[in-house]
């Protein structure tokens, strides 16, 4: 498979970033039963330590390929890597959410908390609270006992407003490692949208789950590998 040329092809680009992608923390940063935002902290420390992997290197090939196309990109990672890749932030939207931003716990307003902006105090020894309440914040982020979606909402707006202009036109679904996780985010829309849409392409990249439906077989691609791996193959 050549993906640069496949690209080529076609007028819109929807790429979907799965689990393959996700940075992989040591066991001792691994959330017990309870929720821990300290190990969170940790955590967002640990990622902004351990650059220049080979997914940041693959994020950075996308990046390049997609440089002059116009695409979308939907990513069940929580890792924010994808930010740092020179891929267009609004073109992106991360539904499980992320170690930038608090929340929080009890969700008694919408509000969410840049990071950054406590990072200072929290390094102090103080625990962040929300102002409202005056309850502990937590990260942003899917794992967390109640998690607020709107963090990314803005951004899923502008991404369901994209998919409506896919109609009748050619759009290739470029699926990488995605699992079954959160299907309902990726997975299962992009078979849809490929299924509906006559001109559209789905191209399935994963080192299990990359079985194509049988009403895909003729319009979708399967490819048995690791994702990270694939892109680094696929732009030299």
């Amino acid at each position: 498979m050549e993906l640069n040329k496949i690209l080529d092809e076609y007028d819109m680009i929807l790429l979907g970033i799965g689990e393959g992608f996700e940075e992989e923390f040591p066991e001792e940063m691994k959330q017990g039963k309870e929720y821990s935002l300290e190990k969170d902290i940790q955590r967002k420390n640990y990622l902004e330590e351990h650059k220049n992997t080979k997914a940041d290197l693959a994020y950075q090939k996308l990046a390049e390929g997609l440089k002059n196309k116009n695409y979308f990109v939907v990513t069940l990672c929580q890792d924010d890597k994808i930010y740092h890749s020179g891929l267009k932030k609004e073109r992106i939207v991360a539904p499980c959410g992320s170690y930038s931003f608090l929340q929080c716990t009890n969700v008694c307003s919408s509000d969410i908390y840049n990071f950054e902006e406590m990072k200072e105090s929290i390094e102090k020894g103080e625990s962040p609270v929300c102002p409202h309440c005056k309850e502990p914040l937590v990260m942003n982020r899917i794992g967390v006992p109640k998690y607020s979606e709107e963090g990314y909402l803005p951004q899923w707006n502008l991404y369901t407003k994209w998919i409506q202009g896919t109609l009748n036109k050619k759009l290739l679904l470029l699926e990488l490692g995605v699992g079954m996780k959160y299907p309902s985010v990726i997975r299962w829309p992009f078979e849809k949208m490929c299924y509906i849409n006559e001109k559209a392409r789905l191209v399935r990249v994963n080192d299990y789950l990359h079985h194509m439906t049988e009403e895909l077989k003729e319009k979708g691609d399967s490819v048995q590998e690791n994702p990270v791996e694939f892109v680094l193959n696929q732009f030299v």
